[in-house]
């Protein structure tokens, strides 16, 4: 019985093999089909409105001179510190984070 099984056995390894051998050539390098196309979608992310900018630099009780503007990829405001110093508000342009004061020197 043993023995009439193994020729089967053999058949059958031989064309798992063939057949992981056909699916790899599909395939390139990395693993990819090269058949398959994705399309991908550009992400929109909107930038906040300007008089949010001035709701959350307000919120936090500071004077602030003039309207925000983008400047390297966050919006810069001028304002005051505590002891009335000019200084640079910055608040990112995505979440509307505040994320600091630099002062002017």
């Amino acid at each position: 019985m043993k023995l009439n099984l193994l020729p089967a056995l053999a058949a059958a390894m031989v064309l798992t093999a063939a057949n992981a051998a056909s699916a790899d050539s599909d395939r390139d390098r990395h693993g990819v089909d090269p058949r398959v196309i994705m399309k991908v979608q550009p992400v929109h992310s909107t930038l906040l409105p300007r008089d949010r900018v001035v709701e959350v630099i307000r919120g936090r009780h500071i004077r602030f001179v003039g309207d925000p503007y983008l400047y390297n990829g966050r919006y810069v405001m001028r304002c005051y510190d505590k002891l009335g110093r000019l200084a640079y508000c910055q608040v990112d342009p995505y979440s509307g984070a505040f994320l600091g004061i630099n002062l002017r020197l």
